[in-house]
């Protein structure tokens, strides 16, 4: 059997890392996996030197046998349809990029925004259509299905996807980062509020607006090592974006030593994917604005008492690896 995983040229970001991580585990245990990278440019590597750590081998051609297995991540389904014997798995590494790929900008459980509406419009009924393509092809019964979240396989169980061909399959972070920042936790912590400027940032300004004695520090444009150092020394990490799968920083920012205060937008509302106390998420509504600057101000003032409130959460993200590998054995055993 020789497994060929999917992966964007050149991308370094939490989807594809997970795909690196596929290919060494399965090799580590004897497989002939390989990646496939798409979107190449021609006479450049296609290999991130973020990855470089995981030393995979790539392939220009994947061999079409019956025993062979080809993996794609859930916005490149397309690649599947140009082969006819392998077997075939789409990885939900998220729910709601998928329907961004496929033309629809905005969170499947989100209301109908501007966006979407002109799209409406402009194509009628072959956008809607176009919405739920993958379900609505039969070719997609005979495929397997991995998922990086709770937040997909519920989605893939309301679209009534076989259970017997969904595997969970998820990632974690490397063990570098699990050391440092579980060195992090016990030094001194700055009281600042970090957030990433590209996830729900329309909430998140109206926040900082009503909390002008707040400093809130963005992560944009930072090296690597630079987004760590702020991860290790701020009091409180949010996120009011869509968490379109198990999402990475806040798991990075907690074992940092960070408490982590979400909306409860995909992913995030659910407590298998994101399992931090109910108080810590809030609803993106201005009525709550108050709720969550006040309770920043707790951990700011009370840091030790919140900050132990996140030791379940951070054991679960050190045990992410070893589960990880366990699901491996589970699903190519």
């Amino acid at each position: 059997m020789k497994v060929f995983v999917a992966a964007p040229a050149g991308q370094a970001s939490g989807g594809p890392e997970l795909l690196q991580q596929l290919v060494s585990a399965l090799r580590k245990r004897g497989i002939s996996a390989y990646m496939y990278y798409y979107r190449r440019v021609e006479g450049v590597d296609p290999r991130h030197i973020e990855f470089a750590q995981y030393e995979n081998p790539y392939v220009d051609v994947v061999d079409d046998q019956g025993n062979n297995v080809l993996i794609v991540p859930e916005t490149k389904t397309d690649i599947l349809h140009d082969y006819s014997n392998i077997k075939k798995v789409v990885w939900w590494l998220s729910i709601d990029f998928y329907y961004d790929a496929m033309g629809f900008s905005v969170s499947i459980h989100g209301p109908l925004s501007i966006p979407l509406l002109r799209k409406m419009i402009l194509f009628g009924k072959s956008s809607r259509k176009k919405k739920n393509f993958f379900f609505r092809d039969k070719r997609y019964k005979d495929y397997y299905h991995f998922v990086q979240s709770e937040y997909a396989a519920e989605h893939l169980r309301t679209k009534d996807v076989d259970k017997d061909r969904v595997f969970y399959l998820s990632d974690y972070l490397n063990a570098d980062f699990i050391s440092s920042g579980s060195a992090a936790t016990s030094a001194e912590k700055k009281d600042i509020v970090i957030y990433n400027p590209k996830k729900g940032f329309e909430f998140t300004s109206q926040l900082i607006a009503h909390c002008p004695d707040i400093e809130f520090v963005p992560l944009e444009n930072m090296t690597r090592a630079q987004v760590v150092e702020l991860l290790q020394m701020a009091k409180v990490y949010i996120d009011f974006g869509e968490h379109p799968g198990k999402d990475r920083i806040p798991r990075e920012a907690c074992i940092s030593g960070a408490c982590i205060i979400t909306g409860l937008s995909g992913s995030a509302g659910n407590s298998v994917d994101l399992p931090i106390p109910t108080g810590f998420k809030f609803s993106r509504h201005f009525s709550n604005l108050a709720a969550i600057s006040e309770e920043i101000r707790l951990c700011f003032t009370m840091y030790e008492e919140k900050s132990a409130l996140f030791a379940e959460y951070r054991e679960k993200i050190r045990a992410e690896e070893a589960r990880f590998y366990r699901d491996v054995e589970e699903v190519f055993s």
